[in-house]
Parts: C-alpha cells; structure tokens; sequence
C-alpha cells in the first residue's frame, strides 16, 4: 500500500495512522528563552574580537548555554532596538522593527514511547508588527538537530552551525536565495541537520527536510504527525516522528547518543532571519546528564 499524508483539522498524518501523544502533564518542562538574533551568525559568534565568549567556547568547550540562559532576554532587547553588543559594539539589526518584542519565553517538552519521539513547543502569540513578509504563515516553528555528535560544533551552539554571515538578509549577503548551510556537510556521512518544520496557513503541510551544503525542505520521512494551534494568547505545536530513520535525510534517534539541537519561531508572518531562535541544547534517550546545563533527558512514557 503506498504511503498517503491525510491532513485532519489541522494535522499532518503521514501514512493516515494516528498515534496517542504522550500525557504531557506528566512530562518535565524545560523552560527556554527565543532571543532576536538580528544579523548575529556562526561567523560574529566564533570571533574573539567581536564576542568575548569565543575564547571560552572553543579553549573551554563551554556552550553558549553557559554564559547565556540567564540574559538571552537582555540580548535580544538590545538586539531588536539597535543597540550595540558584544567586544566590537556591532549593531545586528540595521533596521529595528517598531513594537517587535527582543524575545519570547517558551516551554519545550519531550518524550518517547520506544517506537516515536514527541516535541511539544509553547510560546506567546505577539501582535503582527513590521512587514509580512510570508503572507501565508503568520507562524512557523522550526526545529533541527544532528545525528549525535555528527556536525562540527553543534554540541556547543546547536542549529547555529548552520547560519552564516553569507545568507540571504544577512550582512555579507550577495545572493537573495541563499538559504542555511553546513560547511563540510556530508549526507551520507551523517554530517547534517535533520530539519522539521511546522507552518501556520491554512493548507500548509509541514516540512520533513535537512541541511547539507545548502537547505533542502524535502527528502525525510520520519515525521509522522505536525500539529499547532492558538490557544488564547500562546501558541502550541507538537511533532510526531519515528525514531528510526526512513529515508537519507532523516537522523536515528537512539539510546546512547547526545543530540544537538535547536529551535526557532517566525512569527509576524516574518521569514529568514527575522525570527527568535533558542540557544544550543542535547537531548537523549532515558539517560541523564547531570550538571549539564543544556541537556535534557528524552524518557519513555
């Protein structure tokens, strides 16, 4: 029988067959900061004269979870209002947006059942400011994460590994298409970012896609089920995705292995790099961690 996508009220099914979600009471919450990142890339990150932080992430191995899970909020307010920050006072949005907020409290969970992993994602709902810029999505939530320890510094900042100073809106940007990249990236070697994406519009079908050397909004199978939905004044969107891999774009996820990860949400109907994006975490399967900062402990439910 070939594989049918069934949309039902708002849901992505892969394949018609729906899975009961975990009890999400029952599954810890880690709270998170979505800071404006403005024109802040890999590049500005990993560079001493422009972030003081650069020395201790590559010398010390420290993530940028480290220094940053306590003023993300305090960045991105500068950020957003055009303000300087970081050793060489850069200013990261040369055109500050009137009314858009520098970032978002968010809640992240996750579980597993042995078969599929779960993400569930809650976020504020902002008024519309600046321009839309994607006229069909007022929102879109994006996910990525490696395939444990495949990608070069995703266990110190997660998906910005993926986000140069080169792309599209972006400082050095020369051509308007340029989308996210991993330099070096290899499919079938591992090295590169499994992407899922959940869109807003009606009508819209998530993205199940990757990032190699440039990024792809198709090719992965494991994403089973995309949901969201406004309730009152926030947001809340759920993945479904098998554990094992289905096709080349898709990563494994396995007992053993940490995963690096991050998220980030348009919204304003924004596009590119006007979004709020997380800092870099880990997740792994029933295993803990402790007294790491960034890590959270996917367990079976």
């Amino acid at each position: 029988m070939k594989k049918m996508a069934v949309a039902i009220m708002g849901v992505f099914v892969a394949g018609g067959a729906l899975a009961a979600p975990p009890d999400w009471s029952k599954v810890p919450a880690r709270k998170m900061t979505l800071f404006y990142p403005g024109q802040a890339s890999l590049e500005w990150i990993m560079n001493k004269a422009d972030h003081s932080s650069a020395d201790d992430i590559v010398k010390k191995n420290r993530g940028c979870t480290r220094c940053h899970d306590s003023d993300a909020n305090e960045i991105g307010d500068k950020i957003i209002k055009g303000q300087p920050v970081g050793n060489s006072k850069s200013v990261l949005e040369p055109n500050p947006i009137s009314g858009k907020v520098g970032w978002l409290a968010a809640t992240f969970q996750a579980a597993h059942d042995g078969n599929k992993i779960y993400f569930r994602f809650e976020f504020p709902a902002t008024a519309v400011t600046g321009k839309k810029l994607d006229d069909k999505n007022e929102v879109k939530l994006t996910m990525m994460f490696d395939g444990g320890g495949t990608v070069d510094g995703a266990n110190l900042n997660g998906c910005w590994a993926t986000c140069h100073t080169d792309l599209r809106s972006m400082k050095d940007a020369k051509d308007d298409k340029k989308t996210k990249y991993i330099k070096d990236a290899n499919l079938d070697g591992g090295k590169f970012m499994d992407l899922m994406q959940w869109r807003s519009g009606k009508g819209e079908k998530p993205v199940d896609g990757h990032v190699t050397s440039e990024r792809t909004m198709t090719g992965g199978a494991a994403l089973t089920k995309a949901e969201g939905k406004k309730e009152g004044d926030k947001w809340v969107v759920t993945f479904e995705r098998d554990l094992a891999a289905k096709a080349k774009g898709d990563h494994s996820i396995v007992a053993g292995k940490t995963y690096n990860f991050g998220f980030a949400v348009h919204e304003s109907h924004s596009n590119a790099r006007y979004h709020y994006v997380s800092l870099g975490y880990q997740f792994g399967l029933d295993q803990d961690q402790a007294g790491v900062k960034n890590y959270i402990n996917v367990q079976k439910q």
